[in-house]
C-alpha cells in the first residue's frame, strides 16, 4: 500500500487499541480491530491472485457462467431448484489458496484470478448463508448474477450492502436474450438507490456460450450477446495493474467507510468532550482556590512562626557584639518552639511549616500534609466531575479516586516552596543583615561607648582618682540602652525580612495553584486521551480524502 495509505492504518491500530473508559470510542474499538486486521490481510494480498465471487439468488446461472468461464461441466446446475451447497473454487494450477473444505478445481487458464461459485444466497440453510459469507469477505471483486425473472433480489442485496464501497461490483445478466436492454436499465435504476456502484454491465447467454464450448466451436455466436467484452474483461482487462487498482481501491473503500463510522460514532462528539474540559478546569480552578486559601490559614497564619525561622537563619550567622547578644537572646526565645518538636501534643501545622523552614534534616524528608477542608471540596467537585463524564460517555465505574494522588501533589509543591523558594529567601536575607558592613555599622556605637568609658575610666585611675561607682553604673545603663536599642533595631530589621519572605511565599504558593492541572488527574488523563484519538480521526480522514 502507499505509505500514507499505511499511515493511516497505524492510526487506525492506535485507535482500535484503546481500553480507557470513553464507551463510544472503547464500542468502535472491538469493530475497529476485525478493520484492521482485514486490511492487513489485504495489504499482504496486494500482489496476490484476485479471487471473483459470482453471487446471486438460486437459479440466476452462476454455476452456468463458471462452466461457460472454463468450457466444461465444472458445477452441477439446475434451472429450477438450488445445486451449490458448497462454494467452488476454480482456480489457475499451483496457485496457493487459503481456503476452508470447499471444493477446489485446478486448471483454469486465467493465471492471475481465482473464481468462486458461492452456494445461492437467497438460501434459508444457515450454513450455506454463512459459506456465501465467508467466500464474500476472501473476495476482491463481485460478480453479481441474476436473470430477467430474478434481479431484485433482497436476499443478494442483503449481504452485499455490508460491502458497498469496499468491493468492485460487475453486473452480468447471464440469461439474456435479443437486444433489449430494459433489464440493464431497471437494474442499475434500483442499485444505485440502494447506493451500489457497478463497474461494469454485461449481457450474456451463458448456457448459449457453454453449448458452444463444449461442441468445439471457437467463435462466439450472436445469440451469446456480451460474451466477447466478458471474456476480453478476464483474460486482458484485468491485468496485473488493474488487479493492483481494484485491490487498493477496495482497501481504500474500507479505510474510508471506517473512517466514515468513526466520524458518525466519535468525532462529532469532539465538542461535548472539549466542553467536559472546560467543565474539568473550571472544577480544578475551584479545588485550586480553596486549597490556597485553607493553605494559607493552616501554615501562613501565624507569622511569629516566619519569625522563629528568620531568626533562626540570622542566629546561625550572626557576628559582633549585637550578633552575639542576639543568638543569646534568640536561644532563650525559641525555647517554646524546641519543646514543641519535643512534645508531640504541642505539635501543629504552624510548627510544621517553621521545622519546614528551619531545620536542615527535615528537609531530607518527605512533606507529609493533610487537611480535611480540602478532602472535602475535593469530593465535593468530584462527585460533580464523575456526573458530567458520565453524561458524556464516560464509564463511571471504572472512574478511580484521585484525592491521594492530588494530596500528593499538594504536598509535593508545597515542599518543594518551602525548601526551595522560601528557605532561599531566608538564608539570603540573613546572609544581608549578618553581613560584615551591617555588622560593622551595628556594633559601631556600642563599641564606642564602650571604649570611651573605658578611656574615662583608665584615665582617672592613672590620675590616681577613683571613679565613683555610679558613674560605672551610668556607663553601664548607657550601653545597656544603646546595645537595647540596636537590639530592637535589628529585630525589627529581621520581623520585616519574615514578613516579607512570607508574602512572597504566598504568591509563590497562589501561582503554582494558579497554574492548575493538579486536581482531577485521572479524569484528566482520561478525557485528554479520549479527547486527543477523536481528533486522530480527523488527521486520518484529511489523508484519504
Amino acid at each position: 500500500m502507499p505509505e500514507d495509505i499505511l499511515s493511516v492504518v497505524h492510526g487506525l491500530e492506535a485507535l482500535a487499541a484503546y481500553n480507557g473508559p470513553w464507551r463510544p470510542l472503547y464500542d468502535e474499538a472491538v469493530l475497529l480491530r476485525e478493520r484492521v486486521k482485514e486490511l492487513r490481510e489485504r495489504e499482504a494480498r496486494l500482489d496476490d491472485l484476485l479471487v471473483i465471487a459470482l453471487v446471486g439468488g438460486s437459479g440466476v446461472g452462476k454455476s452456468t457462467l463458471l462452466n461457460a468461464i472454463a468450457g466444461d461441466q465444472l458445477a452441477e446446475t439446475s434451472e429450477f431448484r438450488p445445486c451449490t451447497s458448497v462454494p467452488t473454487v476454480y482456480h489457475p494450477p499451483g496457485a496457493e489458496l487459503n481456503i476452508p473444505q470447499w471444493r477446489s478445481v485446478s486448471g483454469s487458464a486465467l493465471e492471475h484470478l481465482v473464481i468462486i461459485d458461492t452456494p445461492d444466497s437467497d438460501t434459508i440453510v444457515r450454513d450455506h448463508r454463512r459459506s456465501v459469507q465467508d467466500a464474500l469477505a476472501q473476495s476482491d471483486l463481485l460478480v453479481m448474477c441474476a436473470s430477467s425473472e430474478k434481479y431484485l433480489d433482497e436476499a443478494t442485496w442483503s449481504l452485499l450492502r455490508p460491502l458497498q464501497g469496499e468491493r468492485t461490483i460487475v453486473c452480468v445478466e447471464t440469461k439474456a436474450r435479443g437486444g433489449g436492454g430494459l433489464v440493464r436499465e431497471h437494474w442499475l435504476g434500483r442499485l444505485a438507490d440502494q447506493g451500489f456502484t457497478i463497474a461494469d454491465y454485461f449481457r450474456v447467454n451463458a448456457l448459449s456460450t457453454l453449448d458452444r464450448k463444449i461442441a468445439g466451436r471457437d467463435e462466439p455466436d450472436e445469440e451469446e450477446l456480451d460474451w466477447g467484452r466478458f471474456e476480453a474483461f478476464l483474460q486482458r482487462e484485468l491485468s496485473r495493474e488493474r488487479i493492483l487498482r481494484i485491490k487498493r481501491s477496495n482497501a481504500l473503500g474500507l479505510l474510508r467507510k471506517t473512517l466514515g463510522r468513526l466520524r458518525d460514532r466519535v468525532e462529532t462528539r469532539i465538542p461535548e468532550l472539549e466542553a467536559l474540559e472546560g467543565r474539568l478546569a473550571e472544577a480544578d480552578g475551584v479545588v485550586a482556590r480553596g486549597a490556597f486559601d485553607i493553605l494559607a490559614r493552616r501554615l501562613f497564619a501565624e507569622p511569629h512562626l516566619w519569625m522563629h525561622a528568620q531568626s533562626r537563619e540570622v542566629a546561625l550567622r550572626a557576628k559582633g557584639v549585637v550578633g552575639g547578644f542576639y543568638r543569646i537572646i534568640e536561644g532563650l526565645r525559641s525555647l517554646p518552639a524546641r519543646l514543641g518538636t519535643w512534645l508531640p501534643r504541642l505539635a501543629g501545622a504552624g510548627r510544621q511549616a517553621s521545622e519546614l523552614l528551619a531545620d536542615r534534616d527535615i528537609l531530607r524528608e518527605e512533606t507529609s500534609f493533610h487537611a480535611p477542608e480540602i478532602e472535602a471540596l475535593y469530593t465535593g467537585k468530584q462527585s460533580e466531575v464523575a456526573l458530567a463524564m458520565a453524561q458524556a460517555g464516560f464509564d463511571s465505574e471504572s472512574a478511580p479516586d484521585g484525592f491521594a494522588a492530588f494530596e500528593r501533589e499538594l504536598s509535593d509543591a508545597l515542599g518543594r516552596i518551602l525548601r526551595g523558594p522560601a528557605r532561599d529567601r531566608l538564608v539570603r536575607r540573613a546572609r544581608l543583615l549578618t553581613s560584615w558592613p551591617l555588622t560593622l555599622l551595628l556594633d559601631a556605637p556600642p563599641l564606642a561607648l564602650l571604649a570611651w568609658s573605658a578611656y574615662g575610666i583608665v584615665r582617672q585611675y592613672l590620675a590616681q582618682i577613683t571613679p565613683p561607682v555610679m558613674v560605672i553604673v551610668q556607663a553601664a545603663v548607657v550601653f545597656g540602652i544603646v546595645l537595647g536599642t540596636e537590639l530592637l533595631l535589628f529585630s525589627l530589621a529581621i520581623r520585616g525580612s519574615a514578613w516579607s519572605a512570607r508574602r512572597a511565599t504566598l504568591k509563590d504558593l497562589r501561582a503554582v495553584l494558579a497554574a492548575r492541572g493538579k486536581a482531577f488527574a485521572p479524569e484528566r488523563t482520561a478525557i485528554n486521551q479520549a479527547l486527543t484519538l477523536a481528533k486522530r480521526i480527523t488527521t486520518l480522514k484529511d489523508a484519504v480524502s
